[in-house]
């Protein structure tokens, strides 16, 4: 509760956060209670089920366009505290068991750590006189498309506490939204199938559980949550490219087992390399017979890494999240 910021809006149910900031010990004592009733009876009040999603535009997009607004959720504060006493109650145990390359919203790791380990391992190989290649994955609508039944057996494998794993899944069914506008329009009820709550604490620790068991690859695996990077480098082009196509199939494939897509016009692949000539090499990394877009500056991260790490942009500060 002490985490609370006042100002912020409410959910469905009008509770401000104010009310929960300023509330007396009585309250708090019968808030407690309510939510230990609700974790041992696997119920939750309807109201906090559902969600106002409000509509932000998009700097500089065109305004009838619906991919030119971001969608905002709204929760209930009192959904919101319980949110985070599940998200305190199970972060050592699933901390312990995430990969070392998966440091999305992990105590002590920030997008800086990947950014720096990445061009670290690049500048390894320019020392060893390799040719590095790094193919940036882009994931579709990645925490709308989690399959919660996939979810839920990686919960059981990770999660000791049953009755835990099934509150979480409890939380995440028979959830729904309405669509609200500025002048103050709101759309019919729509109900989710899948995917993990935006705007929830607990939503990027879920989806590093339902992502933690990513196949061995070859190459080296660089991961912010759904920001993933893979790296690989060898004395030729031609090796590098072959171990980039074989881990880029073996992770293809492990997306779609797991009902996830990959965004084959929004991944990019890029080489780097000392010397620029060698630098614009076109790589050939392929999924579904396409060829990935290669981009000379691509972006991880919020940070530019050029082709032989010698931008200014390369080291301009990242923002920490």
């Amino acid at each position: 509760m002490n985490k609370l910021k006042p100002g912020k809006s409410p959910g469905r149910d009008n509770i401000h956060p104010e009310f929960v900031i300023h509330q007396s010990t009585t309250t708090s004592g019968w808030l407690c209670a309510f939510y230990t009733s609700c974790y041992q009876r696997l119920k939750l009040p309807k109201t906090w089920r559902r969600a106002s999603v409000i509509a932000l535009p998009k700097p500089n997009k065109p305004a009838e366009d619906p991919k030119s607004y971001r969608p905002i959720s709204l929760l209930c504060v009192p959904f919101k505290i319980l949110e985070r006493m599940i998200h305190s109650r199970i972060e050592p145990v699933v901390d312990s068991q995430l990969p070392r390359e998966q440091a999305g919203f992990r105590r002590g790791r920030s997008t800086a750590d990947q950014v720096t380990l990445l061009c670290q391992d690049i500048e390894d190989s320019f020392q060893n006189n390799e040719k590095a290649g790094v193919v940036y994955l882009d994931l579709t609508a990645a925490y709308d498309t989690v399959w919660h039944r996939g979810l839920h057996l990686k919960l059981l494998r990770t999660i000791p506490d049953r009755h835990m794993v099934k509150f979480i899944m409890e939380t995440l069914s028979n959830r729904s939204f309405i669509l609200q506008t500025s002048s103050g329009q709101c759309s019919r009820l729509r109900r989710l199938k899948n995917g993990v709550l935006q705007g929830s604490v607990l939503s990027p620790m879920l989806f590093n559980v339902y992502i933690h068991d990513l196949p061995d690859t070859v190459s080296r695996k660089y991961g912010y949550a759904d920001d993933l990077a893979i790296m690989l480098s060898r004395p030729t082009w031609k090796a590098m490219e072959e171990g980039l196509n074989e881990d880029m199939g073996t992770l293809v494939a492990y997306l779609r087992r797991w009902r996830l897509q990959l965004s084959v016009g929004k991944s990019v692949a890029a080489a780097y390399h000392l010397s620029t000539r060698e630098a614009r090499r076109e790589l050939q990394v392929h999924v579904d017979n396409k060829c990935l877009e290669v981009q000379q500056a691509p972006k991880y991260l919020g940070v530019r890494l050029d082709r032989t790490l010698s931008s200014n942009n390369t080291w301009k500060k990242s923002r920490p999240r």
